[in-house]
């Protein structure tokens, strides 16, 4: 049981039992260690060192050998002060990566009918009730497509049950398909004149464009820095927009 707190505490399996056999043991040489740890002589020297400069053992000279012996148990708290203080130096460095490694920016292509699916899955897996996302208009001429307004019929259907909100700004001339699309709780959209991204939609720190010129490709960009830029383009068009 002490073997395995001790290894809890930072030491290794040899070093708890050369250390707890030199405090039954007390003043000990090399060979009565080796005796009573089963441990390989070159092992037992080894450790020996380790535990010397670790401040847990001492050693004193009875002519020209070496009797090792535990320091106090109360040293053990020493030892973990000082571990705890390095470890305090380098928790800022240990930060700063954390931090650094959030504004890491990450791309995914996803390609055709299904790759659009899992595109927009994206979206309904990540975020929760009642939190929101954007998004700018859609192409004017494929959404007359039947299978796209199916498609985006039936993914806000499975978004508005989850209770997830959205805002979206569209061409004033898809006001005809908003009943087929948008009409459903959780759902705002506006309309706005002036030119506008096609087809970006921003959630959570992703940015999701689409292209749709041979067939579905959507582009998935991971950066809080991109995203933040393009809720707060949004929401500046959002205050000029109309119902």
């Amino acid at each position: 049981m002490e073997i395995s707190i001790l290894e809890e505490l930072g030491l290794s399996n040899a070093e708890a039992k050369i250390y707890l056999a030199l405090l039954e043991l007390g003043e000990s040489k090399t060979g009565k260690l080796i005796d009573r740890t089963k441990l390989q002589s070159s092992t037992v020297y080894h450790i020996l060192g380790a535990l010397l400069e670790k401040g847990l053992i001492s050693y004193i000279l009875k002519g020209k050998i070496k009797y090792y012996q535990a320091e106090s148990p109360d040293t053990l708290l020493s030892f973990l002060e000082d571990k705890k203080q390095k470890l305090n130096k380098i928790i800022p460095q240990l930060k700063e990566k954390e931090r650094l490694s959030k504004h890491k920016q990450t791309a995914k292509v996803y390609e055709g009918v299904k790759g659009l699916q899992a595109a927009y899955n994206d979206i309904l897996t990540t975020m929760k009730k009642g939190e929101e996302y954007y998004f700018f208009q859609f192409p004017v001429k494929k959404l007359n497509n039947k299978e796209l307004i199916l498609f985006f019929r039936n993914y806000h259907l499975k978004r508005s049950a989850k209770g997830i909100k959205v805002r979206g700004l569209a061409s004033p001339k898809l006001r005809k398909i908003t009943k087929e699309v948008w009409d459903m709780p959780h759902t705002k959209v506006r309309f706005i004149e002036e030119p506008a991204p096609t087809v970006v939609v921003i959630y959570k720190n992703k940015v999701l464009t689409l292209d749709w010129k041979d067939r579905p490709v959507a582009f998935v960009m991971e950066s809080e820095e991109i995203a933040s830029s393009y809720k707060k383009f949004f929401l500046e068009k959002w205050k000029i927009s109309k119902k």
